[in-house]
């Protein structure tokens, strides 16, 4: 038995018996549309918000442990920095650090837009082409090369990008479950018609690993909990395409935008304090990565003050390590701060603790995310760390087709195809 029939078949396990998993009864799965039979190749990229890279040791995933076994598996994904959401899930589809690709953090001021504040709950920015302009996500290079695609969620499928939009979206709801999430995009994927041709390329999103995380920390009870959901839900997944006649075809990218850290309530640092003799200075950014616009304050002498805390270091913009890559762009602010990792910087009284929280240095171990990769052109791989920089040119050979200008080195395509495609030669220009 291949180990690819052994993953479908330990997930039949799982879904078909109607078990209690973590509160959550998973029912058997409904009945799928015709199978596939010219067997055409289906890429899905499966993100997995703040999925720790050693959570995948806790015993509450048995099928993404099924996959790691039987494809290529990493030691860790490390983020771009800062290690946030909306600028790694960025990186994973243009395979280019936030200074190239312009979502620079979960919340952004640009003086070219105007008086508009990028906020990831605020969707009439989330959704202005304006903040997506220096972008080229993998869809609309896929678009244009011909391929289709369905993305049950990702940062950036809900706008026009250079006037193009995946063929099947949905406005973000944090409100679905993981499940709802994983029908909804079968329904997508099986839905084929002479005038409806199978998706090339989706992207699935799972958001409850990390907001457990943060609500009640790395270690705690509601993660692992949360672990096993979406372990049931990427079993169901599955167990659709093999229903369907997918499966067979299909490669999964599973890839986590970063990790977690406890953060102590105690561990607070006071940012209005620090900016106190500086009335014009005022922080944009806040966390573990925080940043502050200067206004008319004097760079050298707030850079002093700031050096005063312990537990945080401090940069222009200009002169942040250089590991951390080029942040010299109009949407970050002048001075960037970093966080001692269990340490996060505020700027107001918190009614309640965050005891979860991302943004570290991206080479830290709590901030490394899980990699996995499975597929019929995989060959089972144990690797390093890996810079999430590296998924999009695999992505792109999968695809078949040519990547759009990138930051990658090709690592997962040299090291984890069994027939590199010759795509890989064109990954940078």
């Amino acid at each position: 038995m291949s180990s690819r029939s052994a993953v479908a078949r330990a997930c039949r396990a799982l879904t078909g018996l109607a078990l209690v998993w973590a509160g959550l009864v998973l029912s058997v799965w409904p009945a799928a549309a015709a199978p596939n039979s010219g067997g055409k190749p289906l890429t899905i990229l499966i993100g997995l918000d703040g999925f720790r890279v050693d959570y995948l040791t806790r015993g509450h995933s048995p099928t993404l442990e099924a996959l790691a076994k039987a494809g290529g598996v990493a030691q860790g994904l490390t983020p771009v920095f800062p290690s946030v959401t909306f600028p790694n899930h960025v990186s994973l589809v243009t395979g280019r650090r936030p200074a190239g690709h312009g979502i620079v953090n979960n919340t952004m001021w640009d003086p070219r837009i105007g008086d508009q504040v990028f906020r990831l709950r605020d969707r009439q920015a989330v959704t202005n082409p304006a903040w997506w302009a220096e972008s080229e996500p993998i869809w609309v290079t896929a678009a244009r090369q011909g391929r289709v695609s369905s993305t049950l969620f990702w940062p950036g499928s809900e706008v026009k990008i250079r006037g193009l939009q995946p063929r099947d979206w949905l406005p973000y709801r944090h409100d679905m479950s993981s499940m709802e999430r994983v029908d909804h995009l079968l329904g997508w994927l099986t839905d084929i018609r002479p005038d409806r041709p199978q998706a090339d390329f989706a992207t699935l999103y799972f958001s409850e690993v990390d907001s457990e995380g943060h609500a009640h920390g790395p270690d705690s009870p509601a993660v692992h909990q949360a672990i096993a959901r979406v372990d049931a839900a990427i079993a169901r997944l599955i167990q659709g395409l093999e229903r369907a006649g997918l499966w067979s075809s299909t490669h999964l990218v599973i890839a986590a935008d970063h990790g977690m850290s406890y953060v102590p309530a105690d561990q607070q640092i006071d940012g209005r304090g620090l900016l106190r003799p500086f009335p014009a200075a005022r922080w944009q950014w806040t966390g573990p990565v925080s940043g502050l616009a200067l206004g008319d304050e004097d760079k050298a002498a707030v850079l002093a003050a700031l050096g005063k805390s312990p537990h945080l270091d401090c940069w222009p913009k200009a002169l942040v390590p250089r590991r951390f890559g080029d942040l010299n762009h109009p949407r970050v602010p002048d001075i960037i701060c970093l966080a001692r990792t269990g340490w996060s910087l505020s700027d107001q009284l918190l009614s309640f603790p965050i005891p979860g929280q991302h943004g570290f240095d991206p080479d830290h171990s709590d901030m490394q995310g899980l990699l996995i990769v499975h597929g019929p052109r995989i060959r089972p791989t144990q690797l390093g760390r890996v810079s999430n920089l590296e998924v999009y040119p695999l992505l792109c050979v999968l695809l078949g087709i040519r990547p759009a200008a990138n930051e990658s080195k090709g690592i997962l395509v040299d090291q984890l195809l069994q027939r590199p495609g010759s795509v890989v030669g064109s990954r940078r220009r």
